[in-house]
């Protein structure tokens, strides 16, 4: 019981205590030798190998194979449009979407992005902000992005610069004029990041090397190495005679030796080692992509068009990992404290880059003429966003003629509607509709404001069941639309100058 009220004491003291515990202040943090007052990189390649100095990663970037994948990596970002979107749906967020929108334009955003990206290689990227005042507002006059290795944090994970009259502690700079952009480490105690330079040391190395083993395996082994053969008795200058012959082998097309000396050309045994170097070559090749772009098929051939959609699948994916990684420090740094200075109490407006692919146009039309066929129709903004501007709505014409009904025997439509017709003028439908638009008159005219919509429901139905004139009528329309309806689905052939009802009427036309 005790031990409980201690350790919900504990909870109770820790929960109103607003500071870190766990920081990596004071020579708390185990991982890093205590040395001095500024932090050192805690990657191993550069504590046993560089010395703390990222000048060993540099090196990696004339690797061919690295330069390749690392242009595509960065390209893949840089290459796509950016936009701004306001923090805040008001008149105030939108002017400072539009402040930044101008301040991205002129400073050549595309650029500033591509040397940032350099982080993802070395672990973090450095960049110094100049400002400029434009009136009220604030704004970058450059943005220079600024070499790594001049700058070491403090325990407080500050900045500090060195310089030839301070490499100890470095001196402190101000954190609102600059931008540092940090990836690859796995918790928040590393500044500096973890970048792929780490992982790139050893392939790149490794492959080095093997390529200057396969240089000397092709100069031995490109032509035979010849051998000389001297007898015991053979004189100094008789074996200087001698190897002067087997070197003249390289380049003389033909040469002469002592009698009694031999010359023999030593070959590899079937050329495996060559096969040997060029597979370390390709596998280190194969690594080094895999590293960078966590894929191999957007560089080196592929076996299946299905492996090939899951490899650009995960290309997309850093691509899009990146994008968002850059565009989320940049609005957390530099814009959200110069938004702040320019619009107190505005959330800040954000950057971001168009990472979705455009939309397949022959399959936008596809599916558009499919939801138009369902009633469906696109707005103008709609068709803005997928097809691009340069589009407008054309004038509506005269519409087609509309095509007769599909009776069994194409029934004309006048001769059905000389049908109807005719049946209502023999059945009197004027004489039989006169007293009904009588007696409805005379219930309008009585009718007082209090009179609803049902009371007049209510008239009309009386009026259709009553016998009487109000009847006839009624059978007189059914008896037209019955006969119209049987003449289309039995196809007969109405002949203008037979009278309808009468001895040739159709079977059945009368009313039912």
């Amino acid at each position: 019981m005790a031990r409980k009220t201690t350790t919900m004491r504990l909870r109770a003291v820790r929960m109103r205590n607003p500071m870190e515990l766990s920081g990596i202040q004071n020579g708390r943090d185990i991982t890093r030798p205590w040395i001095g007052p500024l932090l050192e990189p805690t990657d191993p390649i550069l504590r046993t190998r560089g010395g703390g100095s990222f000048d060993i990663y540099k090196p990696i970037l004339t690797d061919p194979q690295v330069k390749s994948v690392m242009t595509q990596r960065l390209s893949a970002v840089t290459s796509r449009e950016w936009e701004v979107v306001p923090g805040e749906d008001t008149a105030q967020g939108r002017r400072a979407a539009d402040w930044l929108r101008d301040e991205l334009g002129a400073m050549k955003f595309d650029r500033l992005t591509e040397k940032m990206l350099w982080g993802l290689f070395y672990g973090y990227s450095v960049a110094e902000q100049m400002f400029r005042r434009d009136g009220r507002l604030w704004g970058w006059e450059e943005v220079r992005v600024r070499d790594r290795v001049r700058f070491r944090f403090d325990e407080e994970c500050g900045l500090r610069l060195l310089t030839m009259s301070d490499m100890l502690t470095g001196e402190e700079m101000p954190p609102e004029k600059f931008w540092v952009f940090s990836t690859g480490a796995d918790h928040d105690d590393e500044p500096y990041g973890l970048g792929l330079a780490h992982w790139l040391y050893w392939p790149v190395w490794f492959k080095r090397n093997g390529l200057k083993l396969w240089l000397i395996a092709l100069d031995k082994f490109g032509m035979p190495t010849a051998r000389g053969k001297y007898h015991p008795q053979a004189s100094e200058d008789e074996q200087k005679k001698l190897m002067e012959a087997v070197m003249a082998i390289r380049s003389e097309a033909g040469i002469i030796i002592p009698e009694g000396m031999d010359i023999d050309l030593l070959t590899a045994p079937g050329g495996s080692s060559r096969l040997d170097y060029r597979a370390l070559h390709d596998t280190m090749d194969a690594a080094i992509s895999k590293i960078v772009l966590s894929q191999t098929m957007t560089t080196d051939d592929g076996s299946s068009r299905s492996q090939a959609e899951v490899h650009a699948d995960v290309a997309d994916a850093v691509k899009k990992s990146d994008a968002d990684l850059v565009c989320q420090s940049f609005n957390e740094g530099p814009v959200a404290r110069l938004s702040e200075f320019n619009f107190p109490g505005v959330v800040p407006p954000r950057v971001w880059r168009k990472m979705e692919d455009p939309e397949d146009t022959s399959a936008a039309v596809e599916r558009d003429s499919k939801l138009h066929q369902m009633g469906w129709r696109m707005t103008e903004d709609r068709v803005k966003e997928t097809y691009g501007d340069g589009y407008e709505r054309a004038a509506p014409g005269p519409g087609p003629d509309a095509p007769p009904p599909d009776f069994a025997e194409h029934v004309h439509d006048s001769a059905l509607d000389d049908l109807a017709e005719q049946i209502i003028a023999d059945g009197h439908a004027e004489d039989a509709a006169t007293p009904l638009f009588a007696d409805l008159a005379a219930f309008l005219e009585s009718a007082g404001p209090e009179t609803t919509l049902d009371e007049l429901r209510a008239r009309l139905d009386g009026l259709r069941d009553a016998p009487g004139d109000g009847r006839a009528l009624v059978d007189l329309l059914t008896e037209a639309s019955f006969a119209a309806r049987l003449a289309g689905e039995l196809g007969a052939v109405i002949d203008d100058e037979e009278a309808p009802g009468g001895e040739d009427s159709l079977p059945g036309a009368v009313a039912p």
